[in-house]
């Protein structure tokens, strides 16, 4: 793995470092294709949203530009980058220095190859036991507290399943373990609103955008376990994996119709 911390290369992370010890702050995953990141100006957009919410200042987005052109730069096929900011050091407690530009660690990974796999032949998804709890305030941001989702994947690596939707407390269906979630009925594409829990990938917002340009529509509205009986087709989508049909949802067999065949050589 190869690390930058605020654009200087390292291996190091101070023990002080309040992502480490506090979880205080956000981060975005990209895929790299031949050099080049896919949908950036979508992952800055997420980035810079969650500075907002999280009370934040930006960054310097020039010299984080500049550091994924360094890093990225003369990569061949696919590789991962990952853009996490911190709140930085600042003491132990609670209390911080507020609207703080942020630590910028930018770290690159190799593929998960095992994405092509699924992307040519399904999956097979379940529904897990482990619920979500709710936080509107937090709702649609990737922070750095995921032990819901390390708990979460525990399950889904235990179960015979390739993934398992995760419910709120309230039996809303959020999201898997890494993905987003999209139900198919005729020519609509249902996906779960996010306003009380979950992460809102920034490939569900370029499908969003571009869906309705290829002859879908699109709504988003709370999804609960009827919603899956009455599905045509589904997949499931993030920056990485891009689409990914589902062969089976729940325990029952689903058909990938040409239609969402065509959806995801658009994504591509």
């Amino acid at each position: 793995m190869s690390s930058w911390i605020d654009g200087v290369p390292s291996q190091s992370l101070s023990l002080s470092d309040r992502g480490l010890n506090l979880a205080d702050g956000h981060f975005t995953t990209m895929l790299v294709r031949e050099g080049e990141v896919v949908l950036w100006p979508l992952h800055r957009q997420r980035l810079s949203q969650a500075c907002s919410r999280l009370l934040m200042a930006e960054p310097d987005w020039s010299q984080v530009e500049a550091t994924l052109a360094q890093a990225t730069s003369g990569q061949q096929g696919l590789m991962v980058a990952k853009l996490l900011f911190t709140r930085g050091e600042q003491g132990r407690g609670y209390a911080a220095s507020l609207n703080q530009p942020p630590r910028v660690i930018l770290t690159l990974h190799p593929y998960p190859v095992h994405y092509l796999q699924w992307q040519k032949l399904g999956i097979r998804i379940g529904v897990a036991d482990f619920v979500l709890g709710n936080q509107p305030a937090l709702a649609g941001l990737k922070t750095l507290g995921r032990t819901e989702q390390v708990l979460h994947r525990a399950e889904v690596d235990a179960s015979l399943a390739d993934e398992l939707l995760a419910l709120d407390v309230q039996g809303r269906i959020l999201e898997t373990s890494a993905a987003n979630l999209f139900l198919c009925q005729d020519r609509v594409l249902l996906t779960p609103s996010l306003h009380r829990g979950g992460v809102a990938g920034v490939m569900r917002q370029h499908i969003v955008g571009l869906a309705p340009e290829l002859g879908w529509q699109v709504v988003i509205r709370d999804l609960t376990r009827p919603d899956l009986d009455r599905a045509d087709a589904a997949f499931i989508s993030n920056s990485l994996m891009g689409l990914v049909p589902v062969t089976e949802l729940a325990g029952r067999a689903l058909a990938v119709p040409a239609a969402l065949r065509s959806l995801q050589e658009a994504l591509a």
